[in-house]
């Protein structure tokens, strides 16, 4: 993920503008005609025969093209004028240009591109909210935490300004006080935000981000799936499994929120609703495997083993990654206690955090 796609983009650390295109004119056409597709940010199919149309006359029409081309389905299309429009020496609406190249290398997780172009573009125009958020979305993609968090604090202190609230002061001990949100708000980077507290163990301020979130949009699919298994690894089962529970009911085809539902059944010992939710996503087996792995992790070695021979029982075919947890399950299970295997246990909750289920934000909606 990491990794250029295009292994001729040595470059990346060039700045200068002038140095991403051979040949320009001093005339706008001529630049638009005169395109060195060899281009960093390009990682499309090869350009010949994209379009049979006249080269843009000015920047402002390379992007008309570009967006046309994007909503007819045809990015590779709209990267190649988009670029275009990078090649005229005026270089008006570049920050444009670069956050739309950004969008769509976002699109298709081709996130070290998509964080290049973002940052061109919040270079070009550092008081735009929308671009130094999208910046800092990609850089916690790329699991630069550090990066991301100092970006996407100064996100929310600028959106905090623009709606003049100076009661809000981002810290560790409660970064959710006293936030305003409007239909404005770039609610990805507060997301964002809400994860990095979350790996931070700070799960409270977390769950306050994502209400705030919540009050602004009643349905959004990412705080809602991120209140839930942030409600999940704070050990509040009870409200994590309403919060997935009204996650799956609004959006049945998500499969990472039928993963956090079965994730709070396995680890409140109800191992039958977390087979019937994780079923709803994967096979009966791989389900099995998931509530044997899970069980492990958590020191219920007996379900482990129980779940795992079920699960090797139901694959048609030789399961490998089943008999390599099965295999650690029971050497772990020599070593420790067992926990007795029973679906309606009233022993306390195991509080232990098991951060297993990868964070993520979405890429076009709230």
């Amino acid at each position: 993920m990491r990794y250029l796609s295009n292994p001729r983009s040595g470059s990346l650390a060039l700045l200068c503008l002038t140095l991403f295109f051979t040949g320009c004119s001093s005339t706008e056409q001529t630049a638009g005609q005169q395109v060195n597709f060899d281009h960093e940010l390009y990682d499309g199919k090869p350009t010949l025969g994209l379009t049979n149309e006249f080269p843009p006359e000015t920047p402002e029409e390379a992007i008309v093209r570009g967006d046309k081309a994007y909503m007819g389905n045809n990015p590779d299309l709209a990267l190649y004028e988009y670029i275009r429009a990078l090649s005229f020496p005026s270089q008006k609406d570049a920050d444009q240009a670069y956050y739309k190249i950004g969008y769509i290398h976002q699109q298709r997780n081709n996130f070290e591109l998509s964080k290049l172009a973002y940052g061109r573009a919040a270079l070009i125009k550092a008081d735009n909210i929308q671009y130094a958020a999208a910046l800092g979305v990609v850089q916690l993609k790329l699991g630069e935490h550090k990066n991301a968090e100092a970006q996407l604090l100064r996100v929310a202190r600028m959106d905090q300004d623009r709606q003049n609230n100076k009661d809000w002061l981002p810290n560790s001990q409660g970064p959710a006080k006293q936030l305003a949100l409007d239909k404005q708000s770039p609610l990805n980077a507060y997301i964002g935000l809400g994860i990095l507290a979350d790996l931070d163990a700070r799960h409270k301020d977390a769950q306050a981000i994502y209400l705030a979130i919540l009050k602004l949009e009643q349905k959004s699919p990412k705080a809602l799936m991120n209140l839930g298994y942030s409600y999940y690894l704070d050990g509040n089962l009870p409200q994590a499994e309403i919060i997935n529970q009204r996650t799956t009911l609004l959006y049945p085809n998500n499969k990472r929120a039928w993963s956090n539902l079965g994730l709070t059944y396995i680890k409140a010992k109800r191992y039958d609703d977390a087979l019937d939710a994780l079923s709803k996503i994967m096979t009966r087996a791989e389900a099995l495997n998931d509530i044997g792995y899970f069980s492990m992790l958590s020191g219920d070695y007996e379900s482990a083993v129980y779940h795992l021979e079920q699960a090797i029982n139901a694959s048609p075919t030789y399961y490998a990654k089943a008999y390599q947890n099965l295999d650690r399950a029971k050497k772990l299970q020599l070593n420790a206690p067992a926990v007795k295997l029973s679906n309606k246990m009233n022993d306390p909750i195991n509080n232990s955090q098991i951060q297993a289920t990868v964070y993520s934000i979405t890429d076009t909606t709230h």
